[in-house]
């Protein structure tokens, strides 16, 4: 349904919805899908939310309109709820993130929650072959980019531990092992990506150095 977005308060995007009922674009645009939240769509083609529709779906379940969305939904709740209770600034490696690398983080830690909760990784399949694979590529990603970003490799390291307690925490018990196998994998990725990368600069940098013959 198009729709004019002349009083903005009146309208949420995709993305404040997601946050506001907790749960991922996916599982947003079921519920629109199913006619669970109705969606508006601006003459550009973007998803608009009314706002006192998502607060009629979250006084209708209680404030907690997650409740029957999928796993991921579930723990993300758990782990915001977790960081909501501690004090970021008093852990040590947060003074090494700026702002921007701490929006990076976040949309790392989504990426990350995500592939640990992937299903149907048990056995040898060939699914979880390749989710195997993109835990490493992953922690590739992350390694390298705190290393071009200068954050020393002990803070990238303690940051993705500190997430991967929360995620612990959340999970229910049969994930566990999941959750750690895979985790495992991302920071074998992240540690290999930092040393290279590492390596790489310092190399451009002593080149940079080295006098250059005279004329």
């Amino acid at each position: 349904m198009a729709t004019s977005t002349e009083n903005p308060a009146r309208w949420m995007s995709l993305g404040e919805v997601c946050r506001a009922l907790e749960v991922n674009e996916a599982t947003l645009r079921q519920w629109a899908d199913r006619g669970r939240l109705p969606v508006y769509r601006t003459p550009g083609g973007h998803r608009r939310f009314l706002r006192e529709d998502v607060e009629t779906l979250m006084s209708a379940n209680g404030g907690s309109p997650a409740a029957e969305s999928d796993p991921e939904d579930l723990a993300l709740q758990r782990i915001r709820r977790k960081l909501t209770q501690t004090d970021l600034s008093e852990q040590p490696w947060m003074q090494s993130f700026q702002a921007e690398g701490r929006d990076r983080m976040r949309l790392f830690g989504r990426r990350l929650l995500s592939l640990l909760l992937r299903d149907g990784l048990q056995g040898r399949s060939r699914r979880r072959g390749e989710t195997l694979s993109e835990t490493h590529m992953l922690g590739n990603e992350y390694g390298s980019e705190m290393a071009v970003r200068g954050v020393p490799l002990t803070d990238s390291v303690q940051a993705f531990l500190f997430f991967r307690q929360a995620v612990v925490e959340a999970v229910q018990p049969e994930r566990l092992r999941q959750v750690v196998e895979i985790s495992d994998g991302v920071l074998v990725g992240l540690v290999d990506a930092y040393n290279s990368r590492l390596a790489a600069i310092n190399n451009d940098t002593n080149a940079d150095s080295e006098p250059k013959p005279a004329a």
